[in-house]
C-alpha cells in the first residue's frame, strides 16, 4: 500500500458536556487500533457541527427523546435559521484537536478544522 494516503474525517464534532474526554478517547482509540502502515500515511479532517431550524424539526419528529443539540450559550446565528459554534468555542476545539492529533499522530497532516 505504499504511496496510498488514508483520510480520517472526524465529524460532526459536537461540543457536549465532557467533549474533550470523549474526543480524546476517540483519538487514543484510533492510535491504538490503526496499523503502523496506516498511521504513517493518515491525514485528518475535522468538522464542527452546524445546526439549523430544519434539523431541529426533523430530529424532534424522528427522535422525540433525543437531546436538543442547539445550545444558545455556545452557538450563534449564521443567517437563515442556521447556527454554528461561537468563535471562542471553535478556537478551543481547534486548539484541542491540533494538540491531540499532533501528540498521537506526530507528523501527520491535518487538512482542515472547520
Amino acid at each position: 500500500m505504499q504511496g496510498i494516503k488514508f483520510g480520517i474525517l472526524i465529524a460532526p464534532v459536537i461540543f457536549v458536556e465532557n467533549w474533550k474526554e470523549i474526543y480524546l478517547k476517540l483519538i487514543k482509540e484510533l492510535n491504538s487500533r490503526l496499523s503502523e502502515e496506516v498511521k504513517k500515511d493518515v491525514f485528518f479532517e475535522v468538522i464542527f457541527m452546524t445546526y439549523s431550524y430544519v434539523h431541529t424539526k426533523i430530529n424532534e419528529a424522528a427522535f422525540p427523546n433525543a437531546i436538543n443539540l442547539y445550545d444558545k450559550e455556545i452557538m450563534t446565528g449564521r443567517g437563515r435559521g442556521k447556527y454554528w459554534y461561537k468563535e471562542k468555542i471553535r478556537e478551543e476545539g481547534k486548539k484541542f484537536f491540533i494538540e491531540n492529533l499532533n501528540k498521537y499522530f506526530p507528523g501527520n497532516e491535518i487538512i482542515y478544522i472547520v
